[in-house]
């Protein structure tokens, strides 16, 4: 009798469920998935990985797979990208795949500061294993095939996102409103629409030794203060990392979720995991690991979460340096 309570009790839950987007602790090393506005960043051209396996030690678990690439087009002050994405969660295999075209377009209206505004159309699809379901009447009469109607395994949909960052050479701010259509994602022909999602990320790099004494300033030590603010319905969440950085490596440590301003129900703190971070970079190659480390009730439970992430950046190499401008330092990892 117990077992079949929680077997409805998840059905239900299933059949109610509220979806979240993919979420990664690395957001900077995943530039047109935080903001379309990003597209063309730092070089002519640029290719981005990022994988995070969330909560390995729980059977079911969470695997996020994105990639990304984007071109920025000097004459037209423009950049164009695509990026793609996999998410895959729970032993019922239910997932979530999607593409999206950027198009971004950068003006400078100061001799320090230029503003960038993007758009992202996005085509994705939902789906599940009907197979792998367990229903209430199975239990009931012991049998391993269900009554209930076949349920679709799969649910398209079509999303708009839009954003928009300010920066400076070493300054960087933006926001980003994702799903501004609230497309419907239900698998039942009902009404299920996808929540907006409002994102504020900031940046700055402060120089530790600023002495014209110390060398140049691309070879400096800094450290890199990063911020991140997501909201998506009654989910809020915030990310504030820092990163110590030299030229070959850097190492960083960041903290997720909001203490003491924000409680999802009373008694449950609104903390999440304290992220430990470190790659190397070479040339134009960025390679970086990150470490969850659950601090929320869930800690004995979950095993943490890794995350790995890969960028590669293209310079024409007879392009002068001076005609890249579109560049934003704090947003390069």
């Amino acid at each position: 009798m117990k077992k079949l309570v929680l077997y409805v009790i998840l059905l239900l839950s299933f059949f109610q469920l509220n979806a979240q987007d993919i979420h990664f602790t690395q957001f900077h090393a995943s530039p047109l998935f935080l903001n379309p506005a990003l597209a063309g960043a730092n070089s002519d051209s640029r290719l981005s990985f990022i994988y995070r396996n969330q909560w390995w030690n729980i059977p079911g678990t969470y695997n996020s797979f994105l990639a990304s690439y984007d071109q920025y087009f000097i004459d037209y002050r423009s950049a164009i990208g695509v990026v793609v994405a996999s998410d895959n969660a729970g032993s019922m295999n239910f997932g979530n795949r999607f593409i999206g075209l950027d198009y971004a377009y950068d003006y400078k209206f100061s001799r320090e500061w230029t503003i960038s505004s993007g758009l992202k159309a996005v085509y994705g699809y939902r789906s599940l294993s009907f197979d792998k379901l367990i229903f209430g009447d199975q239990l009931l009469r012991g049998a391993s095939s269900t009554l209930q109607p076949v349920l679709p395994e799969r649910s398209s949909y079509f999303d708009l996102s839009f954003g928009t960052v300010f920066y400076s050479l070493y300054h960087f701010a933006g926001f980003s409103i994702d799903h501004i259509n609230q497309p419907n994602i239900s698998f039942l022909h009902q009404e299920a629409k996808l929540p907006i999602k409002l994102s504020i990320h900031a940046a700055k790099t402060f120089f530790i030794f600023d002495n014209p004494g110390f060398g140049k300033k691309s070879e400096k030590p800094v450290i890199l203060a990063l911020f991140q603010y997501k909201m998506q319905k009654k989910f809020d969440q915030a990310d504030i990392g820092l990163i110590y950085k030299l030229p070959l490596y850097f190492v960083g440590v960041y903290y997720r979720g909001i203490p003491y301003l924000k409680y999802y129900k009373k008694g449950y703190p609104n903390n999440d995991a304290i992220c430990l971070m470190g790659g190397v970079s070479y040339k134009n190659i960025e390679l970086s690991y990150s470490y969850d480390l659950t601090i929320s009730w869930q800690t004995y439970r979950t095993g943490g979460s890794h995350e790995f992430a890969l960028i590669y950046q293209f310079f024409n190499p007879q392009k002068p340096k001076k005609h890249r401008t579109k560049i934003i330092p704090c947003a390069k990892f």
